[in-house]
């Protein structure tokens, strides 16, 4: 019985921790943490072995929650963007194209309702609102 109710915890833990974005900090599949450009608890970088990529996560005070994570190719934003609330829930999503907001973006309120969602083409706002704007990853130099 008891390791039933162990195996249980264990698979309700996991779920919890693969749906919130806190947890062990982890580099994506063939980058590493670059330990000289990371501030522990405030912000994280990897990269790539050849450079050309990288991720930036930037952490809510405390270093335990995720605020926002963007991806880099060569030196400009590439990639997905997420920001989160404090708590976890997801505040805006979008994607970043050779350094510009692309596509779809959406922002959330604290309840996770939809408040906003706003169009992008190569950079350019073009429907919505300006969900974007609320975005860093695009004004970071990375290192």
């Amino acid at each position: 019985m008891r390791s039933h109710l162990l195996s249980l915890l264990a698979i309700v833990c996991f779920d919890v921790m693969a749906c919130r974005p806190s947890g062990p900090r982890l580099c994506p599949e063939g980058m590493s943490l670059d330990g000289k450009q990371s501030k522990p608890g405030q912000v994280e970088w990897c990269r790539s072995r050849d450079g050309r990529r990288a991720q930036y996560t930037e952490f809510l005070p405390g270093g335990k929650e995720k605020r926002q994570i963007c991806e880099f190719r060569e030196g400009r934003a590439d990639g997905p963007f997420v920001a989160w609330f404090p708590g976890g829930t997801v505040w805006i999503r979008g994607q970043f194209t050779a350094g510009r907001p692309d596509g779809r973006w959406n922002q959330w309120d604290k309840s996770g309702s939809r408040v906003a969602e706003g169009e992008y083409r190569g950079g350019r706002f073009i429907a919505g609102a300006p969900v974007a704007s609320a975005a860093a990853c695009d004004k970071l130099n990375v290192p």
